[in-house]
């Protein structure tokens, strides 16, 4: 019975706010008056604020001032001009407002009746499954759910594979599940000795999770991964997030300014960055043209500047034959990954024999790095800067 009578009240509240409109005559002209007094009179106190930031001149402001204010005395004059008042209620408004009334009222009574359930007693939150609420409002699919259910019994089989657990870390964060993504994270920090490149995974899924806050072991976990690897984009970029957050607004300018450094040319994320970059600059005062990349960041820069040429000529390079295509696209995904790390591998195996062919090296280095091979990776580069320093 109580339902009943608070649908009432709210069905005849309804109504009240349906049928109001109909029962007195539009003051729109008026208050749109009173609306553009409010307009100008915020662009005088803009204008105002701009002269004092020296963004216009005196003249400029001077100009502008004269129209505004031109503007807001005929504004003001046309106010003052509109009158309003309160119609009476006309017959045709009466009969439309009862007729709305009535069909709003037997309209939500049938659907409910159709959609709803009658006499269904509440849920108390204790025995609701809020965690599969939350799965149904983030979005996940069922596919994704068998996605995390079988990466979680491939993990009970073998708790260190780092690919599983990375793999259910990016799930979790797709489906929402940011705290359980990091626990995922977490042990693929352990289980891989902690790379460097999954530290900076930690670190991101951890920042997700805390909603954009920056904890402690977030912080140590960037700084671990650029000391072990200072190539790692990811960490630097996420270090300068850190400090910007902290007001240390220089520092963060510093490692966004050695990442623009050290990045491919055409890397889609560079724009973010320079973005970045100019907020923190306008937050501080620094002029970011007066930062200078670290003299690490020039070393990797110079060592990294023929590899990222070389990507663009290969990109201008005669691909593959129709044939190689089509045989690729007949290929599974794992025949494909087998076939790449194939090439890799002769690659790797010719170094061998040939272990002063630097652009050799760097291809190398550039697809391990695809591979995700993170290790064989530094290991290239390495020889690659070692080659370069005897010439």
């Amino acid at each position: 019975m109580t339902f009943w009578i608070a649908a009432a009240l709210l069905s005849a509240l309804t109504l009240f706010l349906l049928a109001a409109p109909l029962w007195r005559k539009s003051r729109e002209e008026t208050d749109r008056a009173d609306y553009d007094l409010s307009v100008f009179k915020d662009q005088l106190k803009e204008l105002d604020r701009d002269l004092e930031r020296n963004l216009i001149s005196k003249e400029e402001a001077e100009t502008a001032r004269l129209e505004i204010q031109r503007r807001l005395l005929a504004a003001d004059d046309n106010r003052k001009k509109k009158q309003s008042f309160t119609g009476k209620i006309g017959t045709k408004s009466l009969i439309f407002s009862f007729v709305l009334g009535i069909t709003v009222i037997v309209g939500s009574v049938l659907m409910y009746g159709k959609l709803g359930m009658p006499g269904y007693g509440d849920v108390p939150y204790a025995s609701r499954d809020i965690e599969r609420e939350h799965r149904e409002a983030s979005g996940a699919t069922d596919g994704m759910q068998k996605e995390i259910a079988a990466l979680k019994k491939r993990l009970e089989q073998d708790e260190k594979d780092v690919d599983a657990w990375l793999l259910l870390g990016r799930t979790l964060r797709a489906v929402g599940r940011n705290t359980e993504a990091v626990d995922a994270f977490d042990a693929a920090v352990k289980h891989s000795d902690r790379h460097p490149a999954v530290l900076a995974d930690f670190a991101e899924a951890k920042i997700y999770a805390d909603e954009g806050n920056v904890k402690q072991v977030t912080f140590d976990a960037l700084v671990e991964a650029l000391k072990t690897d200072p190539m790692q984009m990811k960490a630097r970029f996420y270090l300068g997030y850190a400090k910007a957050r902290v007001e240390d607004y220089e520092g963060a300018m510093q490692d966004w300014t050695d990442l623009i450094a050290m990045a491919p040319p055409r890397a889609p994320w560079l724009a973010q960055v320079k973005e970045q970059l100019v907020a923190a600059g306008k937050a501080s005062g620094i002029d970011p043209q007066t930062i200078e990349p670290s003299p690490l960041a020039k070393n990797i820069r110079k060592q990294l500047a023929l590899e990222w040429e070389g990507e663009e000529e290969q990109q201008t390079q005669p691909g593959p034959t129709r044939e190689q295509m089509q045989q690729a696209q007949q290929m599974t995904d794992e025949e494909r990954t087998e076939m790449i790390r194939g090439m890799v591998q002769r690659l790797a195996d010719r170094l061998e024999e040939e272990p002063d062919d630097i652009e050799g090296w760097k291809r190398l280095a550039n697809a391990y790095q695809v591979l995700g091979e993170k290790d064989k990776a530094i290991e290239a580069r390495n020889k690659v800067q070692e080659l370069q320093s005897k010439n």
